[in-house]
């Protein structure tokens, strides 16, 4: 039960953490010009303070949930592999371990990710991460929330692997 909740307090607070630079990134990505060079005008460049924590909510729910998942089926791949959690003997047990527990997050990975994309880059009218999961519902049922799954699944069951 341990590695349950230290995978999901890990994984909220990396996001409480890492989500401002993460819409700077798509925002960037998605062409929306935004200037580092004057630091005094940066905030000025968000609606509010708040925007920069925009699309959060989905992320520090799931990837709580997400790390948790990963922290619990880390462990028992390796012990199903007879290998010990605290002191791994063999290193392809490790990848091995990582990559299960890498592949088992998809569920919550990548219906997450793409919630938040799709947040981060909505104007700012209200929008939240639930209206948006009841959109994507609505438009292309419950599958559509694994919109680009498959992708995701490679990357983090093979990240996480290493």
């Amino acid at each position: 039960m341990s590695d349950f909740w230290a995978g999901y307090v890990s994984g909220a607070t990396g996001i409480i953490i890492g989500n401002p630079f993460d819409l700077i990134k798509v925002r960037l990505q998605a062409g929306t010009p935004i200037s580092i060079s004057n630091p005094a005008s940066f905030s000025s460049q968000f609606d509010s303070l708040s925007s920069l924590i925009k699309g959060a909510t989905a992320p520090i729910l799931g990837y709580g949930a997400l790390n948790a998942l990963l922290f619990v089926c880390y462990n028992r791949t390796l012990k199903l592999l007879d290998d010990d959690p605290r002191n791994p003997s063999n290193l392809w047990k490790v990848w091995s371990a990582g990559a299960a527990g890498g592949l088992a997050t998809f569920v919550v990975s990548a219906p997450t990710e793409l919630v938040k994309c799709r947040a981060q880059v909505s104007p700012s009218d209200g929008t939240t991460s639930l209206s948006i999961t009841r959109d994507i519902i609505r438009t292309n049922g419950v599958r559509g929330l694994f919109f680009g799954g498959t992708v995701t699944s490679m990357r983090d069951s093979i990240g996480y692997g290493f």
